[in-house]
């Protein structure tokens, strides 16, 4: 049966088990039940969470959802490299938290977050930790049979699989408020009809392998490309240059140039481009990012996010620079 074996494979995937992987509609659902789903039920008026300030706005919006009914928030800021640190994360911790979210890969600067130390501090402290990884997947090692993590977000669109489906794992001493009432599919925990074809294709994605070496050829690729930027551009700045960044995402700035301008020409070009997370391709917004990491209004007004696939080529790139050479030097 298609359902229970890509259930199976994400769970291999993951170092988890079947029973630990519940199918929603996309990452986004999978991040609001998994802030929602542990709070409702808990008299949210009493408790306290925390996340950083850098997350997706699927976490923002449910922890600001959370605190309308009563909840406390805390929004961890990182630092300037976009980094959270787990010292920070402890330090937050009051004697009602109930649980802390931080994202795995950043969808903006692409940093990667020391989640294993987070980890620790909150399994320590007996709080609930929440890792939106839909960058990661796929991408990155992630093996929950090592990692303190009790709740973890995917989504199929960023490993190549069809939109509008994802999946939430669930430790098996979590216990979450459905979010969908109705019928009893995935063990009752989300109610209605399985979107089996988006499954069969996340099942599609995932097989997928040599994470590693796509990993190493892909970076490759992106450490050429910021290079051959600077070439073009000296005074480009690479955002979290000094932090851990993943292969697939570069957020370069072009101080004394406007970002939404640029993100015009690039599209006009057949450059697709963001200001902010790929979600928000097109978008003319700020990064939130970018302001939570405070760098100064000259950065965060100029950058660009670029994304990368181990799909993609060293004569997509040069195809990518030749054009923005054009654009960038008239400048």
């Amino acid at each position: 049966m298609v359902l229970e074996e890509t259930r199976e494979q994400l769970a291999k995937a993951i170092g988890a088990t079947g029973a630990e992987i519940t199918f929603t509609g996309g990452g986004t659902e999978a991040n609001n039940w998994a802030l929602k789903g542990s709070l409702l039920p808990q008299q949210p008026s009493s408790k306290h969470i925390i996340v950083s300030a850098i997350e997706h706005p699927s976490v923002l919006k449910s922890a600001e959802f959370l605190s309308q009914m009563g909840t406390a928030v805390t929004y961890l800021k990182p630092d300037s490299n976009g980094v959270i640190h787990p010292r920070a994360v402890e330090e937050a911790i009051r004697e009602n938290t109930v649980m802390v979210s931080v994202q795995y890969v950043n969808n903006e600067t692409g940093v990667v977050q020391p989640i294993e130390a987070i980890g620790e501090v909150c399994r320590k402290n007996e709080v609930v930790f929440h890792c939106d990884a839909v960058q990661a997947l796929n991408k990155l090692p992630i093996d929950l049979q090592t990692l303190p993590v009790d709740l973890m977000s995917f989504s199929a669109h960023k490993i190549h699989g069809p939109k509008g489906v994802g999946a939430l794992y669930i430790r098996r001493r979590i216990r979450l408020e459905p979010m969908l009432n109705g019928g009893g599919q995935e063990a009752a925990r989300r109610a209605g009809t399985e979107n089996i074809a988006g499954i069969a294709g996340f099942g599609e994605a995932l097989k997928q392998s040599e994470v590693h070496d796509r990993a190493q050829r892909t970076a490759t690729l992106q450490e050429f490309f910021e290079q051959e930027i600077k070439h073009i551009f000296p005074r480009a700045v690479i955002v979290g240059k000094n932090a851990v960044r993943s292969p697939y995402i570069s957020q370069i700035a072009f101080p004394g140039l406007n970002n939404q301008n640029l993100l015009i020409q690039l599209d006009l070009a057949g450059i697709a481009v963001s200001v902010g997370s790929a979600c928000s391709s097109g978008s003319i917004q700020s990064s939130h990012v970018l302001r939570a990491m405070q760098l100064p209004d000259e950065i965060v007004h100029s950058a660009l996010r670029f994304s990368f696939s181990y799909k993609t080529s060293k004569n997509q790139i040069k195809q990518v620079l030749e054009r923005m050479g054009k654009i960038l030097r008239n400048k």
